[in-house]
């Protein structure tokens, strides 16, 4: 079984170095076939990486962060998120979470690379995104009650946004998509745990950067990609726990 859990994880974490990849190659412009065919190699210095440099995590860790080559220091953001990826597919297989489920992962991960890189989800992404949440909607769930609780969010977020922009419209149409998949009570913890985590990583952000609250820009979808695998499996219990301790108020 130990075997097993590694093989999962190991393979999340390679999915991460892959859609990394191939996700900077695309946003650089790079030509079909080199997208996929092209040697992973030092972007500074076109050294050729080797198998244990392209080891998910560990490759990482024996290059001790720079190019064997040329000493360029690599962006730590590809180590963590092969391990986060890694630990998400392990949790998924763990508590025997539905194939489509982790497509829709696989997604938000992309989209959170560009989330944190640029602030924005080029637009057709989101809206291939929005299609396949609404035809595994109409596959795998067809619980119209499923629809009431995202819709009436976006129109909430729509509203606030025409007061002040506090979410993008890429974010809000990612929101109503999951929503689709998920029955309200782990939609609606979903939302709150992404914002809660959002709201931590501001204020720490905000403490270390010394920073005005209102400079501060927050890439919501890591977030909201963290909430929803929690809220996949816990969802409905932490939507009771919190209704219990509310109500004690």
């Amino acid at each position: 079984m130990v075997i097993i859990y590694v093989c999962i994880f190991f393979l999340g974490a390679s999915f991460a170095s892959f859609l990394n990849a191939t996700t900077y190659r695309i946003d650089n412009k790079y030509k079909y076939p080199d997208i996929i065919k092209l040697g992973s190699h030092c972007e500074n210095c076109k050294h050729i990486l080797t198998w244990w440099e392209l080891f998910p995590i560990f490759g990482y860790i024996f290059i001790k962060g720079r190019c064997i080559s040329c000493k360029n220091r690599i962006n730590i953001y590809y180590p963590i998120s092969e391990f986060l990826l890694g630990l998400i597919f392990l949790f998924l297989y763990i508590n025997n979470i539905p194939w489509y489920y982790w497509i829709i992962t696989l997604l938000l991960f992309v989209f959170s690379y560009h989330d944190i890189k640029y602030k924005a989800i080029p637009k057709d992404m989101v809206h291939i995104f929005l299609g396949i949440c609404i035809l595994f909607f109409l596959f795998f769930s067809l619980n119209i009650q499923n629809i009431y609780a995202p819709l009436i969010v976006s129109i909430i977020l729509l509203v606030m946004n025409m007061v002040k922009k506090s979410f993008g419209m890429g974010d809000i149409l990612i929101l109503l998509g999951l929503g689709l998949l998920l029955c309200y009570e782990k939609y609606l913890t979903m939302f709150w745990i992404g914002i809660v985590l959002a709201l931590f990583y501001s204020l720490i952000w905000i403490a270390i950067k010394k920073i005005n609250i209102k400079k501060a820009k927050v890439p919501m979808i890591p977030f909201f990609t963290i909430s929803f695998v929690i809220s996949l499996v816990y969802g409905e219990e932490i939507f009771k726990f919190l209704l219990k301790y509310l109500s004690i108020w």
